[in-house]
């Protein structure tokens, strides 16, 4: 788990690659050994264009799941606050919420996208957390640091430890989460421009291909969609709690 951990941490790295440039003259080439997948309608290579967009969206679900984690952690380990609303939220799926908002507003910026899937998917899982780690808050460990008078910065550094490792076995669900949040808002075109590359903007614009002419391109997006589902679906079920 430790190892699946820092490659999603280090694919944050790939959200600050550069796009890759236009070359008209180069458009729609075939399959050959210098583009294995062929050049897209813009004559890029397609190859490459997948690779950092698969990159990009590793990065962007790592982001988010590390935000989810956060968010989930504070929400359990603080006080409740319009129990209710959480409630009600809870009982709706985050990409149902994120399509609803989509309609009113068109589309989302990358960041204000990656922010809402993070709290979406914190919220959902401030129950099991909770559940979890209550037992622990509620005895007298918890509480010991401040009946001897720790202060805040000291107790932050005994605990954090000991939360991170309470949260890390929740991060491949809340990864999941957020891949299929980018793919299918991009794939439904809610999502940022075509000047930002994922997985999502490639099936966007790939799928309606694939069932008459579909494209090497489309179909390797298609393909590394469904193997890191895949992947991922299987570390879950390996370190769920």
């Amino acid at each position: 788990m430790k190892r699946v951990l820092l490659f999603l941490l280090l694919a944050l790295l790939p959200l600050f690659l550069p796009e890759l440039a236009v070359d008209p003259f180069r458009a729609e080439q075939a399959c050959s050994w210098l583009h294995p997948l062929g050049t897209d309608g813009m004559g890029r290579d397609a190859a490459l264009r997948l690779l950092i967009a698969t990159a990009r969206s590793v990065g962007f679900a790592s982001a988010v799941g590390l935000g989810a984690l956060a968010v989930g952690l504070l929400l359990s380990l603080g006080r409740g606050f319009w129990p209710g609303v959480r409630s009600a939220l809870r009982a709706v799926p985050p990409l149902l919420i994120l399509l609803s908002l989509g309609a009113f507003q068109g589309a989302f910026h990358w960041f204000a996208m990656g922010g809402l899937l993070a709290l979406l998917l914190g919220l959902n899982l401030e129950p099991p957390l909770r559940a979890k780690l209550e037992p622990f808050t509620q005895g007298p460990a918890w509480a010991m640091d401040r009946v001897l008078g720790a202060r805040w910065p000291s107790r932050l550094r005994l605990w954090t430890p000991w939360a991170v490792e309470q949260v890390v076995p929740f991060f491949p669900s809340l990864w999941l989460g957020a891949l299929w949040g980018e793919t299918t808002l991009r794939l439904l075109g809610l999502g940022p421009g075509p000047h930002i590359d994922s997985l999502g903007l490639l099936l966007n614009e790939e799928w309606p291909r694939l069932s008459t002419d579909g494209t090497a391109l489309g179909w390797a997006s298609l393909a590394l969609v469904l193997a890191l589902t895949l992947f991922t679906a299987f570390q879950t079920s390996e370190e769920t709690p």
